[in-house]
């Protein structure tokens, strides 16, 4: 028999067998790595998929700290301790003094629970109260005789000292069944939080690391999606672009599942032309959803109302609004956040405004990698896409990226000065599998929003 951590992607594709019976494993990091949460996920899946009675002992925070943490996380201790299913014994005050008589309580505590799952954080403090041949004593022989006699699993929460390789006293690792290590490294502005599992007895791991996220939902590992393309037929239903003309520009607008990438400088009307489609699809009886990262969202809805969108009206419907500022976002948040998204919301449209400001923060090879999964899952889920992007277009040249050559269908904008007047002009550079226009179009931005002459 196995206990499983309980968050999909670590069972299927981490520890596939769950951790044996019995186990003891030791989770490892630097403050602020997220091993507390680590622990407490742990607890509460097991709690609430399995129905496992679950204890956290804690020499680190109060109860109440500790439940209102984790409520803001999406889990709800004081539900599972009304259920029966939990305990929390509090060690926070514990002295040097005291430790051995607490240690025979907290003893006694889990022999009447009997939980399935056990978390003690942190073991560095009963490290630092027993010192290193006790608290080799009582992992080995006191807390180790009652998970193995039960079939439990104790997660050890352990403070890696900044700057330093060994964990805690030193002690704590070769006495475990098994070692995670959860690290976060600071490049520039973004914060990559990585973990490393590099012993566990039974089991094998097939990976060095894997990246991880914490956001208001939990603990998130990097989900690839299915890298084999599907063989059922491709959509023939096409959408509109929200402009009559460019409808027709590109014979009867966008498929079902294509990825518009719309590149132009600054001023070219990149989002005004993706509110157009977010908007119409929207008031069509289409879920749409617009990820902005560039621009404030009530900026958005003025800008909408000024042309004229209905968009009071979609938003009551069928049309969301999203965003947030992603300087200090990796490349894996802002595609679990996307990801969320899209399995939460199911959209038949989505907007991505845009991916300058990607670009701008992240690590190109990193940013690349994500733009491949986000486009896999999308054409996973059938959604038709706007990307924008700001960048230079001559019509002949498009700027290379990752987005580029995962896209469908290339809009390209851009503007020149004749006779002292600012001109705009559009191409379609490219429209997957459809007979589009290959002309260079005048266009304008007026009071009503994009209109294009022949």
């Amino acid at each position: 028999m196995a206990v499983r951590m309980g968050i999909d992607f670590f069972d299927e594709y981490i520890i596939k067998e769950g951790f044996p019976e019995g186990f003891t494993v030791l989770v490892a990091g630097e403050p602020g790595a997220g091993k507390t949460i680590f622990g407490a996920t742990f607890l509460y899946k097991g709690m609430e998929k399995y129905g496992d009675r679950a204890i956290y002992i804690s020499l680190a925070e109060t109860k109440e700290d500790f439940y209102e943490e984790m409520r803001g996380l999406g889990m709800d201790f004081t539900e599972m301790e009304n259920r029966g299913l939990f305990k929390f014994v509090d060690l926070i005050t514990l002295t040097p003094e005291a430790v051995e008589k607490e240690i025979e309580l907290m003893m006694s505590e889990i022999l009447k629970f009997r939980p399935k799952r056990i978390v003690i954080d942190s073991i560095s403090s009963f490290a630092q109260l027993l010192g290193a041949e006790k608290t080799r004593m009582f992992l080995h022989t006191t807390l180790g005789r009652f998970i193995k006699s039960f079939g439990a699993v104790a997660l050890l929460i352990a403070e890696k000292p900044l700057g330093r390789s060994e964990i805690g006293y030193g002690v704590e690792e070769f006495v475990a069944d098994g070692l995670i290590v959860l690290r976060y490294q600071k490049l520039g502005e973004i914060t990559h939080r990585i973990m490393e599992i590099p012993k566990m007895r039974k089991r094998s791991v097939e990976k060095a690391q894997y990246e991880y996220v914490i956001t208001n939902t939990g603990m998130h590992f990097l989900e690839v999606p299915d890298m084999e393309w599907e063989e059922e037929e491709a959509s023939r239903e096409k959408l509109t672009t929200g402009i009559p003309k460019l409808d027709e520009l590109l014979d009867g607008g966008v498929y079902r599942g294509s990825v518009t990438l719309i590149v132009g400088m600054t001023g070219t009307g990149k989002t005004t032309f993706a509110m157009h489609f977010a908007v119409a699809n929207a008031m069509a009886g289409r879920k749409a959803i617009y990820v902005g990262f560039e621009e404030p969202i009530g900026q958005l809805y003025r800008a909408a109302r000024d042309y004229g969108f209905p968009i009071d009206d979609a938003l009551k419907e069928n049309l969301k609004f999203v965003g947030w500022i992603p300087e200090s976002m990796s490349p894996v948040y802002t595609f679990i956040r996307i990801k969320e998204i899209i399995e939460n919301e199911e959209p038949d449209v989505l907007v991505i405004d845009g991916l300058t400001a990607l670009r701008e923060h992240m690590d190109p090879d990193e940013l690349a990698k994500m733009v491949r999964y986000l486009g896999l899952l999308i054409k996973k889920h059938k959604i038709a896409v706007y990307m924008t992007l700001n960048a230079e277009t001559s019509f002949e040249v498009v700027p290379y990226t990752k987005a580029s050559t995962l896209s469908d269908n290339i809009i390209g904008l851009r503007y020149a000065t004749e006779e002292e007047r600012i001109k705009r002009y559009m191409a379609i550079i490219k429209a997957r599998g459809s007979n589009h226009s290959r002309k260079i179009h005048e266009y304008e931005i007026t009071s009503r929003g994009v209109k294009i002459y022949e």
